[in-house]
């Protein structure tokens, strides 16, 4: 019997690698839940964020920036879970492989 491609070891490692990483850039997001904030202090309707340097979102704004945010997070969990069950049916294969 064959032993799978190996390039498939390789887009197992990609998947996973990439889905931590979403996860880790919106962390934030993923564990604020509805909380909307500016710079770490809790925003309400009507204030505005004010960025260094000028420029400001409003509370829609961020509130709408932590959704997509947390959408990303929970896609980002979505690909390393398939990268983790691919090396797993990966380890499987090359173990039947082997018999």
């Amino acid at each position: 019997m064959r032993s799978p491609a190996p390039w498939l070891r390789v887009l197992a490692f990609a998947l996973v690698s990439v889905g931590m990483a979403i996860v880790f850039i919106n962390a934030e997001a993923l564990s604020n839940g509805d909380a909307v904030e500016c710079d770490g202090s809790p925003m309400r309707p009507g204030q505005v964020c004010v960025r260094v340097g000028g420029g400001g979102t409003s509370y829609d704004e961020e509130k709408r920036n932590e959704a997509r945010g947390e959408v990303a997070g929970y896609a980002g969990v979505g690909i390393g879970i398939l990268g983790i069950v691919l090396l797993i049916s990966n380890g499987i294969s090359m173990r039947r492989g082997n018999r």
